[in-house]
């Protein structure tokens, strides 16, 4: 019996083996048995243990492949598999191939939201990566491991039993060590600013409490507007935090920034919170209530604001009247207009500035109601014999002259408006709306689609100027649908859209890259502009930062951005990018960027990421190599960093041909996997390059800014010098042959001595 047994087990065993080996040779479907899903995690400790890293990485290769595939029970089983394996990934260390999994992870939490072992398990593996990226200082992945398991949409999807496993996470993450680390590096820190802020950001409302706690023991302004910067990104999940905050005794300027909080990331229901402070004995409070109240009162901050004007200190009356000037409501030019003609305003200290205040107000709510108060006012100020010149010295008379302009001028609009709805028959109601895509949509299926596709823009267009862009964006989705490859329209409707809701007229984008469709096809041009994500940024943001892997390709449409490169303390403008211009370093070739990219003025531009390639390479197997050869051209920024002597390599290049053993290391030093064979190209006392082999140019990118060690073959007893640095660039040096060149900056720089023993 127990022999039988044996061999029942034996058996098992072996199937089980032979399952593995299939899947490894590429036979997905063998993990349709659960058996072989759960014996993953187990080979892959195995493979750790003999140092197999090929074998670890085609296995786990096979498993993420099959994540992104279409079979349900493939899919479940091989989340089941990553759960396991991620165990044995943190029991071994193996961090850095637990963060390349990341997006796997994300997609086993999806697939296996129903199966409360597996969810325990990943959630665990991440939770105590997180812990040890954050002990060595590294903030960006554990950011995305607290949006992946803690994010707003991941917590509306999930079940209550995930919801729970990730609050304890985030309990055991959010300790208080950790959180004043981050706060230091934000506050005091240098290149880890950024990313240790957007961290605290990400633990809400853990944060909301560590950071009111120190907002209210802090003295410095400069401290305190940082600290509250971050409570407003948190957004949302502060507002309780704050609202319970508000009821206790703090500090006048706590209290007003709380206020002022609530006012930019609350909704109606704090509204009454905070309207009783405008009683508060500080002035400065009682204004950022007025401030507060008005953007988030709905329809009640005009009667709060009606009622403010007769109680608040006459220092506020002014910004309570401003507040007033931004609600377009016609009952309102008769208290602003009462208010004009009272004597006390004029006799004030700052009468003047009250009426030009009122004079805008009345101009903003564009009220004709309000022309006859503004003649009367230009007739008051406006003295017999007086030149134009002398007349424009007096504020309240231009003022005047200027809100009455700006009532014309907007009646003539809504007159022109109205005239072309009545020329046209139109009626801008949702019932007429639905009517006209309806008669479009049966046009269309009729055949006859550019008819169609005519109508569609013209009625895109047409709810554009009339501010309706929820209905603009619908109907251009619309376009997708009934003619996706009419590109110029698509492309049109959304400049039409654009220019409506920002008032900017320039170039479109058809206009601004003429030059790249006359190099392209027209689906492949399509193919780009499809893949593309907008992104708009304010005067002085930051769009690339030197030495980040930053793989996208970036298309100037509007603006302009300055190009500059960071020697030791001293920032060097290299150049402005305009529209039309394209700019990318990591894109078609594997490197760090060696430049920052800062918006000078608001700006446009599209991303392109670098996955797209992967979906060209079979419908457009030329597009690569024609878009890189248009940016050649376009983007000439290495051209003038080598004119102003800057680069990474800051010292003396020796060229030396030498073979060497090159092996990967994780951040302490420690070998990663089997090494593999290169040839030495030149050396500098901060770093080298390396020609090496490779099958596919992709494979670099899995070497950028990873950790290696190059054993360097010297005469004499030495035999052997080790260097260990960071790879900062793969580029290819013949690729028929398949040689790329690796570019590596030192850990440490090299002693003279050292230096001359590698020289000979």
């Amino acid at each position: 019996m127990t022999s039988t047994t044996d061999n029942q087990t034996s058996r098992s065993s072996r199937q089980i083996s032979d399952g593995i080996n299939q899947l490894i040779a590429g036979d997905n479907g063998t993990l349709k048995q659960i058996e072989i899903a759960l014996a993953v995690p187990k080979t892959i400790e195995h493979l750790l243990r003999d140092k197999n890293s090929e074998g670890v990485d085609i296995l786990l290769g096979r498993i993420v492949a099959i994540l992104q595939g279409v079979d349900d029970v493939l899919r479940q089983n091989a989340a089941i598999a990553l759960a396991g394996t991620l165990e044995v990934l943190v029991q071994e260390e193996e961090w850095q191939r637990m963060e390349r999994l990341l997006p796997a992870i994300q997609q086993s939490l999806h697939i296996a939201a129903d199966n409360d072992v597996a969810i325990e398990r990943c959630i665990s593996a991440v939770t105590k990566l997180a812990v040890h990226l954050i002990r060595i200082g590294q903030y960006s992945a554990p950011r995305i491991i607290l949006v992946m398991i803690n994010g707003p949409a991941t917590r509306a999807a999930a079940t209550e039993q995930f919801n729970k496993l990730a609050a304890q996470a985030i309990d055991e993450l959010a300790l208080q060590p950790v959180m004043d680390k981050l706060l230091r590096e934000y506050l005091h820190g240098n290149e880890k600013q950024e990313e240790a802020g957007r961290l605290l950001v990400a633990f809400d409302r853990h944060a909301t409490d560590f950071l009111m706690d120190r907002l209210s023991l802090s003295d410095s302004k400069n401290e305190r507007i940082r600290l509250l910067k971050l409570i407003e990104d948190i957004g949302e999940p502060a507002i309780g935090a704050l609202r319970m905050m508000l009821q206790q005794t703090t500090p006048w300027y706590v209290t007003r920034n709380i206020i002022r909080l609530l006012g930019e990331t609350g909704s109606l229901d704090c509204f009454k919170d905070i309207i009783p402070y405008l009683e508060h004995d500080d002035v400065r409070v009682k204004q950022e209530v007025l401030t507060a109240a008005a953007k988030i009162g709905g329809s009640t901050r005009k009667q709060f604001l009606l009622k403010a004007l007769k109680t608040v200190p006459p220092e506020l009356t002014g910004h309570v009247i401003s507040l007033l000037g931004d609600i377009p409501d016609d009952s309102l030019v008769v208290p602003l207009a009462e208010l004009l003609d009272r004597g006390c305003i004029h006799q004030s200290k700052c009468g003047t500035q009250l009426q030009v205040t009122t004079c805008d107000a009345l101009g903003k709510i564009g009220s004709i109601k309000a022309v006859p108060i503004l003649k009367k006012i230009i007739a008051n100020n406006t003295l017999p014999g007086t030149d134009t010149e002398d007349e424009g010295t007096n504020p309240i008379l231009q003022a005047a002259r200027d809100a009455l302009q700006l009532i014309r001028d907007d009646s003539r609009q809504k007159i022109h408006q109205t005239r072309v709805k009545k020329v046209m028959g139109l009626q801008m109601a949702a019932d007429h709306i639905s009517a006209k895509e309806a008669a479009i949509i049966r046009i269309a299926m009729t055949g006859d689609k550019k008819k169609a596709l005519r109508k569609l823009f013209d009625l895109i267009r047409e709810c554009a100027e009339n501010k309706d862009f929820q209905n603009a964006e619908r109907l251009r989705e619309r376009l997708y649908e009934i003619a996706p490859m009419a590109l110029n329209a698509i492309i049109q409707s959304a400049e039409v859209i654009e220019q409506a809701r920002t008032g900017v007229v320039g170039p479109g984008f058809l206009q601004i890259w003429s030059d790249v469709r006359n190099e392209l096809t027209r689906k492949e041009f399509s193919a780009i502009y499809h893949e593309l994500k907008n992104r708009s940024l304010q005067a002085e943001e930051v769009l690339v930062k030197q030495g980040t892997n930053n793989n996208e390709l970036f298309f100037i449409n509007h603006g302009s951005i300055k190009v500059s490169y960071k020697q030791d303390d001293r920032e060097i403008f290299i150049k402005s990018l305009n529209a039309g211009e394209i700019v990318g370093e990591n894109f078609f070739h594997a490197s760090v960027w060696t430049v920052n990219l800062r918006a000078l003025t608001p700006s446009r531009v599209s991303i392109l990421e670098r996955s797209s390639f992967s979906r060209w390479q079979e419908e457009f197997p030329g597009l690569a190599g024609k878009l890189e050869s248009f940016c050649k051209r376009s983007d000439n920024v290495h051209d003038l960093l080598n004119q102003k002597g800057l680069s990474r390599r800051l010292f003396e290049r020796y060229q030396l041909s030498r073979k060497v053993d090159i092996q990967l290391t994780d951040r302490r030093g420690k070998t990663i996997g089997r090494g593999f064979k290169g040839e030495l190209s030149d050396i500098s006392k901060g770093g080298l390059a390396l020609l090496i082999s490779m099958a596919e140019q992709e494979n670099g990118r899995l070497l950028l800014e990873r950790d290696i060690q190059v054993l360097i073959p010297v005469g004499g007893k030495t035999g052997y010098v080790h260097v260990r640095g960071r790879v900062q660039g793969v580029h290819p040096s013949k690729p028929q042959h398949h040689d790329f060149l690796i570019h590596v900056v030192f850990h440490d720089k090299l002693e003279p001595e050292s230096l001359q023993t590698i020289l000979g």
